[in-house]
């Protein structure tokens, strides 16, 4: 899948837009808006290509009920969406608050100057002047990541780590150190690793990949809220590129996370112990209902 969103990219979309991979890879704040929109559709190929049709493929083709398989069943208790919202509010504060304390470490000239390439491509992309913008934006780096995502690494990935672990810890962390890794985010590593640690909880607590999923959403989401609003509200803007995030939304953050945790631990639906065992040969070979 990564070999075909390669070909896709060197091939296809530089004969019909007209722009160079050595284009594409050079996006910045300042590149045409037609360069940055291809650049957009690009990365929500990759996420689709990479993530969402591996995960869909894999479920389909070796299971008798895929989306069983892969978590796609209602939350125990409707709550559970609730409550996974207000812990991703709490924790997006703390988690930009360690990036910006990871942003101070000095990892040498080329990961800063690699670091600095993919900011300023986020920031074309980023720069959202109109609604239209907004939504297509919010779609394809929201969405597409959130299911696509979700499904490959707490869906799949970590089945196939459970069956190798007696219990979940190292699933978990298994799952969130890959998560990590594929986003080439050496500063915001460690806030990505937690993130996915805490998805994956969601996950193990509610039963529901839902759950997971609409918390990705949540937190990929509200980036990109933040970051249209920016566009049009200085103080906005300012908080948003800046390193350090004030010590009262990290406060009021860890407290709205704490409570809410309590909560989804207090009505917890968790996957049952033999959640991650493989259908027997008389399912596989049984017809469909």
């Amino acid at each position: 899948m990564i070999s075909s969103a390669g070909v896709i990219i060197s091939s296809v979309f530089t004969k019909t837009t007209g722009f160079t991979v050595t284009q594409l890879e050079s996006i910045g704040p300042g590149s045409p808006a037609a360069l940055v929109n291809v650049g957009i559709m690009i990365q929500g190929l990759s996420s689709i290509f990479i993530f969402l049709l591996p995960a869909l493929l894999f479920a389909y083709l070796s299971t008798p009920r895929p989306a069983a398989y892969l978590g796609l069943r209602a939350p125990g208790k409707n709550i559970q969406f609730i409550l996974v919202i207000l812990i991703m509010l709490g924790a997006t504060p703390i988690l930009e608050m360690i990036q910006g304390l990871m942003s101070n470490i000095n990892f040498g000239p080329k990961v800063k100057a690699a670091q600095e390439a993919s900011d300023n491509i986020y920031s074309a992309f980023l720069n959202m002047p109109t609604i239209g913008s907004f939504i297509r934006v919010f779609c394809i780096m929201a969405i597409i990541p959130a299911v696509g995502e979700e499904l490959f690494f707490r869906g799949v990935m970590m089945r196939f780590a459970r069956q190798r672990s007696r219990n979940m810890l190292f699933p978990v962390l298994f799952t969130a150190a890959i998560f990590s890794y594929s986003h080439s985010n050496i500063y915001g590593y460690l806030s990505i690793f937690l993130a996915g640690v805490l998805l994956a909880v969601i996950y193990n607590l509610t039963g529901s990949i839902w759950c997971s999923i609409i918390g990705h959403l949540f937190f990929n989401g509200t980036q990109i809220l933040l970051s249209y609003m920016g566009n049009h509200n200085a103080a906005v803007k300012t908080l948003m590129t800046g390193n350090t995030v004030p010590i009262y939304l990290v406060a009021g953050g860890a407290i709205v996370f704490g409570i809410s945790f309590y909560l989804l631990l207090k009505n917890k639906t968790p996957l049952p112990n033999n959640w991650s065992d493989n259908f027997t040969r008389e399912e596989l070979y049984q017809k469909p209902d």
